[in-house]
């Protein structure tokens, strides 16, 4: 027979909310570090495909990378108008990026990007608007 458990909200608990914010940032590190470090295992992983010999893809993707730990570390600033700013250019260069895609889409770009640049840029956004909502809730008004 199973008993009944009461649960006392005076009484701390182990689980510490998710930080949006922080998941975002561990996010767009991650996409970042891999774009940076190893540009053919990032095409792999987004679906792209070999990156080849040509050392121009490379660069590119190496500025990708640049751009998302760039905004990584923006939204680890201790001041809430830089994080603002942060956020709202983000959802600014995650929004540029599902057009960027459905034009490489409609010129022969493989299937897999729905999957990977369009889909990874969308949850971007999503992850941006609660994060922004979040910050607008902490503003020193």
């Amino acid at each position: 027979m199973p008993t009944e458990v009461s649960i006392d909200p005076t009484t701390p608990t182990l689980e510490a909310p998710i930080n949006v914010r922080t998941v975002f940032s561990v996010l767009r590190a991650l996409v970042g570090i891999v774009s940076w470090t190893s540009p053919s295992a990032s095409w792999k992983v987004f679906g792209v495909g070999a990156i080849g010999g040509d050392s121009r893809p490379s660069l590119i993707t190496r500025l990708f990378g640049v751009r998302e730990l760039a905004l990584a570390a923006g939204l680890r600033s201790p001041d809430h108008t830089v994080r603002t700013a942060t956020l709202r250019a983000g959802l600014i260069v995650d929004g540029v990026d599902v057009v960027a895609s459905i034009i490489a889409l409609r010129k022969g770009a493989p299937k897999q990007i729905w999957l990977t640049f369009v889909a990874g840029a969308a949850t971007f956004i999503g992850l941006g608007i609660l994060a922004l909502a979040k910050e607008s809730s902490l503003s020193p008004s």
